[in-house]
């Protein structure tokens, strides 16, 4: 990840050190743009993989409950 940013940071820095402060100040815009839209789906990401995670917790809980008392009626 880190290589993307300062990939997408260089040219802003080239716009700087040549004095082009338009160009540095719209590479500078992709460059957080692209790090907030990465941040967003990264979220999506990782609430759908909890969501997700806490239906496998339930079903499991559910499949347990069942194992069990189909022990029980077979022991009694």
């Amino acid at each position: 990840m880190r290589c993307c940013v300062n990939s997408l940071i260089q040219p802003a820095l080239v716009g700087l050190s040549t004095g082009d402060i338009a160009s540095m100040a719209y590479n500078m815009q992709v460059a957080f743009a692209t790090t907030v839209v990465g941040l967003f789906s990264s979220a999506i990401g990782f609430i759908t993989q909890q969501v997700k995670q806490r239906w496998y917790l339930q079903d499991m809980t559910n499949l347990e409950f069942l194992s069990e008392l189909l022990t029980e009626k077979r022991t009694a």
